[in-house]
């Protein structure tokens, strides 16, 4: 997902970067202003990582009594000359950029999930300073990180440090430090945690409508949150209105509906924020943009590799013309274009849903009749535009007594929009 913004991003720090030396120094990079301030950032955290691991290596040397404090001043001037001397060739210069790029957009799209692979790396347990060492290559969203730092700071002594902290305690504390920081924000404040995705695919991609994002993004940031009432208002929006682009204004819009239809159940207005922004939390089975897993991005180390949203091309067969073109095309009649459009979509359907997606869908939502599934699916993908799919996948859905808000009528219904994408 988001693979153009991404290479966008990689190729002109590449540029920035560029150098006709074998090596890169460290310092060079820190003094480009043409670099941005959150792959500086990276850059030195990978060299202090890359200090820690020389650190590492003294200190399992049992020749030497590298821990008697008569090293201490030493050591820590030679690791200062590391870093003033830290250089990168030509290969672990462009893997570093290819590794920050795609660490910051996982991260400005799911931030708790993606600290949790980047510190852990799948490992149950890590030391706490190896965690604060790793917490430094993130640069946005500081508060996340400056509430762990808080919480390291309260343990107390030095040796805490070095005590053992479990993955799962640590998506507590992260969760935790989100919770608490988003509890008293207004509406506005809210949106404004997201200013440094609009400022990422602002430079990423100067075909993007005037401050605006990819919904898809959104949906993304806020199933990370929690705040699934509003990601789901969100992707209906996305598959009935093809809302593919969002505004901050029309984000605020979205989040007071959400907000407003919660208080008509009875709630207070400050519990139905509370219900809106973190309701989903612990909430069972909820649809993200690739049905049941969160999507992340460009697929490597996050989860859920999805397809992009295409840049704005008008829905139709390869690209642009719109379906059921005029008869005569090729030879062919109306009908026989009809049908062969049909059949396109149906085979990209395939390619979003599978064998075991497709039985969970009959069984969930349409109460295991089969029979439901294919005449939705045939009707919907028959449709002219996705608008008059949409309309199509409501009416069924009635027909049936689906309910269209369900974490996998919705996975359903995103399937179904994609294959009008491409």
């Amino acid at each position: 997902m988001f693979e153009k913004e991404l290479e966008r991003t990689r190729k002109n720090l590449r540029t920035v970067l560029a150098t006709s030396q074998p090596y890169l120094p460290l310092r060079s990079i820190l003094e480009n202003e043409n670099v941005g301030a959150a792959y500086r950032v990276y850059f030195r955290s990978e060299v202090d990582w890359w200090v820690h691991e020389e650190r590492a290596i003294r200190m399992s040397n049992p020749r030497f009594d590298t821990t008697d404090p008569a090293f201490r001043t030493t050591l820590s001037q030679l690791e200062e000359l590391y870093v003033g001397f830290a250089r990168f060739d030509h290969e672990e210069l462009h893997a570093t950029i290819d590794a920050a790029v795609k660490t910051r957009l996982n991260y400005l799209c799911r931030p708790r999930t993606t600290l949790k692979w980047f510190v852990f790396r799948g490992e149950p347990t890590k030391p706490v300073h190896e965690v604060v060492l790793r917490l430094r290559y993130f640069n946005d969203y500081r508060y996340l990180i400056d509430g762990f730092l808080a919480w390291a700071r309260s343990r107390g002594t030095s040796a805490s440090a070095y005590e053992i902290l479990s993955v799962v305690e640590f998506e507590r504390i992260i969760e935790k430090v989100d919770n608490d920081a988003i509890l008293d924000l207004s509406q506005e404040q809210f949106v404004d945690l997201l200013e440094p995705l609009y400022r990422f695919f602002a430079d990423a991609d100067p075909d993007l409508p005037p401050a605006t994002v990819p919904t898809e993004a959104v949906i993304i940031f806020l199933d990370d949150k929690g705040a699934i009432p509003i990601s789901q208002a969100l992707e209906r929006a996305l598959y009935r209105e093809e809302l593919r682009y969002l505004t901050r204004s029309r984000l605020i819009d979205i989040i007071n509906d959400v907000i407003a239809q919660i208080e008509s159940q009875g709630l207070t207005p400050a519990e139905a924020v509370h219900e809106a922004t973190r309701g989903g939390l612990n909430g069972g089975e909820t649809g993200g943009v690739d049905g049941g897993e969160t999507g992340g991005v460009d697929g490597g180390e996050a989860d859920g590799e999805e397809d992009g949203v295409d840049g704005g091309e008008a829905d139709g067969v390869d690209g642009g013309e719109a379906d059921g073109e005029e008869d005569g095309v090729d030879g062919k009649s109306h009908e026989e274009l009809q049908s062969d459009v049909l059949q396109k979509r149906m085979m990209r359907l395939g390619e979003h849903i599978d064998e075991q997606q497709r039985d969970r869908i009959i069984k969930k939502v349409f109460a295991k009749n089969e029979a439901a599934y294919q005449t939705t699916v045939q009707s919907t993908l028959s449709a002219l535009t996705w608008k008059e799919a949409a309309v199509i996948l409501d009416r069924r859905f009635i027909e049936y007594g689906v309910e269209p808000n369900g974490a996998v009528a919705m996975e359903f219904a995103q399937a179904l929009h994609r294959t009008f994408l491409a």
